[in-house]
C-alpha cells in the first residue's frame, strides 16, 4: 500500500544550473547516507535547461525525484498567501521568497515540511534526521555557532512599539517547519518593514529567527551538522557539513581525506537536537562584532 502523504520523507531544496554537478554530488550523498527512503522534490530558480533536467533524474536514479518551476509555481503559492502583500511580494522579487514559500505550500495538507540547502553534503550513514516527532510544535534548523546572521542593527531591537525578535544563531540552510506553528502576522509586519531588511539575503533567516522565538524551535547539534566557516572543524560524530558559498572551494580541497575516513565506518549515526535560546542586544552586539573581525579583518 503506497504511504499517505503524511508518512512520506517528502526532501525538499532549491536548486538551478549553475554549479549543478556539484549540488548533485551533495544530493547524492543525501540519497545514499540517509537510511530511511525519501523522496526529493527540487524547486528550480528558473535557469535550469531541459537537458540539465534529464541529466538530474539520470543522476539521482536512487530515488523518486519531482521538478518543479518557480515560474509556473508562482500563482498557487501567490493564491495561498492572498491578503498578505509583503509575504506575496517577497516570493515575487526574491529567490529567498522561492526558497521559503515553495516548499512550505508544496503539500498543503502535510503539517511538516522538510527543506535542505544543496550545498549539504554528508559525510556518513545516519537516520531520524527527518523525524516529525521532532520537528510537531515548531521547527528545526541548522546552529550557527559563529555569527547571528540577521539583517538589522542590534539597536533595533529596542526601538519601536513592535520589535523584532530572534532566537540566537540560526542557519538556514537546513528548515524544518511544522506549518502550523508559523505565525503569519508577524512574517507579515516584519517582511513590510524595510528599515529593518539592510541585507537582502539574510531576511529570510532573521524572519524565521523571529518565527522561532515564538514556537518550540531546536537546532541540530552543530558538531553533527556545522556551517563551514574557515575555522569550523569536522568531528568524529559528523553526519554532514554546509558548505558555504563564500569558503566552499577552499574546504572542498580538505575534506576528500575525512570522506574516506568516514565512508569506511559503517556506523549509523542519530543527530541530536537542542532548543532555541532567545537572543538579547548584548550577545548580538557581541556576535556582530565577531562578524565584522572575520570578514573586515579575516581575524578567525
Amino acid at each position: 500500500m503506497e504511504k499517505q502523504e503524511d508518512e512520506k520523507i517528502i526532501v525538499q531544496t532549491l536548486i538551478g544550473g549553475k554549479q549543478l554537478p556539484f549540488y548533485l554530488h551533495c544530493l547524492k550523498s543525501l540519497i545514499a547516507l540517509c537510511q530511511e527512503h525519501i523522496y526529493l522534490q527540487l524547486h528550480t530558480d528558473g535557469t535550469l535547461t531541459q537537458k540539465e533536467k534529464d541529466f538530474i533524474y539520470t543522476e539521482l536514479n536512487g530515488t523518486i525525484v519531482t521538478i518543479t518551476e518557480s515560474s509556473e509555481n508562482s500563482s498557487r503559492v501567490l493564491d495561498y498567501m492572498q491578503g498578505r502583500p509583503n509575504c506575496q511580494k517577497f516570493r515575487k522579487d526574491s529567490i529567498w521568497g522561492i526558497e521559503f514559500f515553495d516548499p512550505i505550500y508544496a503539500f498543503p495538507e502535510d503539517p511538516i515540511s522538510f527543506y535542505l540547502d544543496a550545498d549539504i553534503f554528508f559525510l556518513r550513514q545516519f537516520s531520524g534526521l527527518f523525524d516529525r516527532n521532532q520537528v510537531n510544535g515548531g521547527a528545526i534548523f541548522l546552529k550557527d555557532t559563529q555569527w547571528d546572521a540577521y539583517c538589522f542593527s542590534p539597536w533595533q531591537m529596542l526601538a519601536g512599539k513592535k520589535r523584532p525578535q530572534i532566537v540566537k544563531g540560526i542557519t538556514t540552510g537546513l528548515v524544518f517547519w511544522d506549518k502550523t506553528k508559523i505565525d503569519w502576522d508577524y512574517l507579515e509586519w516584519f517582511l513590510g518593514k524595510n528599515h529593518l531588511n539592510k541585507i537582502p539575503e539574510w531576511i529570510m533567516p532573521t524572519a524565521q529567527a523571529g518565527l522561532a522565538s515564538q514556537c518550540e524551535a531546536k537546532t541540530i547539534c552543530p558538531r553533527q551538522l556545522p556551517n563551514l566557516y574557515p575555522n569550523a572543524r569536522i568531528h568524529d560524530n559528523t553526519i554532514g557539513i554546509h558548505m558555504l558559498g563564500s569558503y566552499r572551494n577552499e574546504w572542498m580541497k580538505r575534506i576528500d581525506r575525512r570522506v574516506q575516513k568516514n565512508a569506511e565506518d559503517s556506523a549509523t549515526m542519530v543527530p541530536s537536537f537542542e532548543k532555541c535560546v532567545s537572543q538579547n542586544i548584548f550577545c548580538y552586539s557581541l556576535k556582530q562584532i565577531r562578524r565584522w573581525k572575520n570578514t573586515r579583518l579575516n581575524v578567525w
